[in-house]
């Protein structure tokens, strides 16, 4: 093992999700580092996609993006402030992003050298796909010399706190390049970024294909020992409308107290062996008493951490679940019977105001996606409340 490794085996739980907004990444960050901070518990890699999202780390400002927020908003890219280390980058399909959420307690105070494991990784993973990647003095991350200059292949930020780290890295595959045009990333404006799919054209593996190259490097280089995990719940949405008087509208239901008081459209669990449409018109039938006209899948599906406040479990370790999102029309004279068990009362919202009502990013970007695909008008800036 070179001077950038760890030798000493140490126990680690691999969570390995697809789209992950933002904003349950952070909630999802949060869970796990609480949960290592307790008594002798795994490491957790997790590794992940995230939707479009610049984040400003505690070097950044908001000059380092150099376009308009109306503009980011038409485009769909939102913009976090975070408490990781550096200025601002970017995230977004078509780059791995992995969050080593470790305990560097008990020997290993040097988060100096967990850097240089995780850029090691990543050196290891480029040099799978015969490309040489390197470290460059003051910048971290790792960088390619390509006929254009020297280009940044992947991005490194951590925050420590009470030596357990957060945050992480970020390994372009095949994402969207022209989004780091509208900031000057990593504070560089003399350097670019590239992604495998710029370096090897039709020869870039997939994702899926690069991500695992990745977490055999991670485990190596960071000595982890895998250990078994429990795997994510499954659950659907289904966002239930309708043709309404002055145009569509959606339906809203408020939850009982015991089940968190926030409002949504359809969702429940898949029960086993249950498909994901046969779990929507379930759902649909016992929550309001609906059957839709037309049932169709939004191309949509997250993960995110599910708060033990209001799914109770049995053990301490965190519980993820991942939702496969609808949309259902149901017939405008269609009468809701209400689950009072599980809601307290319902409305038909305009989307807009639907929107306003929304809690988690999962939602909002169901109902954005429908808006686009049905042309309704849709206030934007309800987005980001």
């Amino acid at each position: 093992m070179d001077a950038a490794g760890f030798t000493s085996p140490r126990p680690a739980q691999l969570r390995r999700f697809g789209r992950v907004f933002y904003g349950a990444g952070l909630r999802m960050q949060k869970a796990l580092s609480d949960f290592v901070r307790e008594g002798e518990r795994p490491d957790q890699l997790v590794m992940l996609e995230h939707d479009a999202v610049f984040t400003l780390g505690r070097n950044a400002t908001r000059a380092d993006i150099l376009v308009t927020p109306d503009f980011l908003d038409a485009n769909g890219v939102s913009v976090h402030e975070t408490d990781r280390g550096g200025e601002v980058t970017y995230h977004g399909p078509g780059q791995i992003v992995v969050y080593p959420i470790c305990n560097l307690r008990g020997g290993r105070e040097d988060v100096g050298r967990l850097v240089r494991g995780l850029e090691e990784a990543m050196i290891r993973t480029a040099a799978d796909f015969s490309i040489k990647a390197d470290r460059l003095k003051g910048a971290p991350g790792i960088w390619v010399d390509t006929p254009r200059g020297l280009e940044k292949l992947g991005a490194v930020g951590l925050h420590l706190s009470r030596w357990i780290t957060t945050h992480g890295i970020a390994f372009n595959v095949d994402p969207f390049l022209p989004h780091f045009k509208w900031i000057v990333p990593c504070g560089f404006t003399d350097k670019g970024v590239c992604s495998l799919k710029s370096l090897l054209g039709e020869d870039c593996p997939s994702l899926e294909v690069a991500m695992d190259h990745l977490r055999h490097h991670l485990c190596e280089v960071l000595a982890l020992d895998l250990q078994p995990v429990i795997e994510p719940s499954r659950s659907v949405g289904a966002l239930t409308w309708r043709h309404g008087s002055s145009g569509p509208e959606v339906l809203m239901m408020l939850r009982q107290p015991r089940h968190g008081r926030w409002w949504s459209s359809v969702t429940g669990m898949r029960e086993p062996g249950e498909g994901p449409e046969d779990a929507c018109r379930r759902e649909m039938r016992e929550e309001a008493g609906l059957t839709p006209l037309c049932l169709e899948a939004l191309d949509l599906a997250h993960s995110f951490w599910v708060d033990p406040a209001v799914v109770r479990f049995p053990d301490p370790e965190p519980r993820f679940n991942t939702e496969t999102c609808f949309h259902a029309e149901v017939a405008s004279d269609a009468p809701v019977h209400l689950d009072l068990e599980e809601h307290e009362s319902f409305r038909w919202c305009s989307p807009t105001e639907a929107l306003t009502l929304m809690k988690w990013e999962g939602a909002k970007a169901s109902l954005k996606r429908l808006a686009d695909l049905k042309g309704w008008a849709l206030d934007r800036a309800a987005l980001e409340a």
